[in-house]
């Protein structure tokens, strides 16, 4: 019987080297003996590849003239449900003029994990490396009877792979022991988890997301970006609470004052996200064959935020 496939396909399962990262010496560079810090509790990610093309047309033709490639890029994401904040942080947190930028948005990351993948017949070790990295946006998610979750988009300045022994990196110390920690979930936040204006609303779920706008400094000449730069820092806020008789959070919006927030991701530490929220939407609705009890979702925008770390 003649082979169709005619190659070993391959699965995700044949992850050798988890997901991993290491800040960056400076952008899009990979220091010589990088020590790698374990992000194996990612669950998913979705990588983009795109030449930024031009379909040219010709003046009298029907059909297509050309395809000109005018550069690169390399949007990504993942998600997880966290042990730490660690990585959530280099979304959340900006840097300062003191030089402490470690843990922050002005620190770009290479990524790294091998898997086995076909390569002439047989299955062979692929570096895969995400080099000059920082995170777009990030959205933090908790519900009730639910996982924390975490989604990240990242810009990369480059993606590539390769069967160079480490990934052609010099002399990488990479994850020995990825953590065998229990991811976060509605649980561990404790009873009091969210609070707003210092009382404690009962919810069923509620997310904040960080925008960073990060404008990728592309400049005439080049394939791929140069930099990374965040502008403005956007912060949004919503939740979904049990309706009660405080009215706290409509006399906020009705005097367009904030409300301290502090949302407790994990009571051990604790680690907590704070800000104060402008909350500027409420939004109900009943229904005769609802089979819940009522709630109200409000929403509204982070004057910042940070993340405990």
């Amino acid at each position: 019987m003649s082979t169709i496939l005619g190659f070993p396909p391959t699965t995700v399962h044949r992850y050798q080297k988890l997901m991993q990262y290491v800040e960056e010496t400076s952008f899009n560079a990979t220091q010589a003996s990088a020590s790698f810090v374990d992000a194996s509790v990612i669950n998913s990610t979705t990588t983009t590849y795109e030449n930024l093309t031009e379909s040219y047309r010709k003046l009298g033709r029907r059909t297509l003239y050309k395809f000109i490639k005018m550069g690169s890029a390399f949007p990504w994401s993942c998600s997880f449900s966290p042990v730490d904040t660690s990585l959530i942080r280099y979304g959340t947190e900006l840097g300062n003029n003191t030089g402490t930028l470690a843990g922050t948005l002005d620190k770009s990351l290479t990524f790294v994990n091998s898997i086995f993948a076909n390569s002439g017949g047989a299955l062979t070790e692929y570096y895969i490396l995400r080099r000059g990295c920082k995170c777009d946006s990030v959205t933090v998610t908790t519900s009730s009877r639910g996982m924390v979750t975490v989604d990240m988009d990242l810009i990369a300045a480059n993606i590539t792979s390769t069967t160079s022994t480490n990934g052609g990196l010099t002399t990488p110390s990479f994850v020995a022991t990825p953590t065998t920690l229990t991811p976060w979930t509605n649980l561990t936040g404790g009873v009091s988890k969210l609070s707003l204006g210092g009382t404690i609303y009962p919810f069923k779920t509620c997310s904040f997301t960080v925008n960073n706008n990060l404008d990728p400094v592309d400049i005439d000449g080049s394939d791929t970006i140069q930099a990374l730069e965040p502008t403005i820092k956007q912060s949004t806020f919503t939740c979904e609470v049990i309706v009660q008789k405080d009215l706290a959070i409509e006399a906020a919006i009705a005097a367009g004052t904030s409300l301290p927030l502090i949302l407790t991701l994990n009571s051990a530490g604790p680690k907590t996200a704070t800000g104060n929220v402008f909350f500027s939407r409420k939004e109900e609705s009943d229904a005769a064959d609802e089979t819940k009890v009522r709630t109200v979702t409000y929403s509204g925008e982070l004057d910042d935020v940070t993340v405990t770390a």
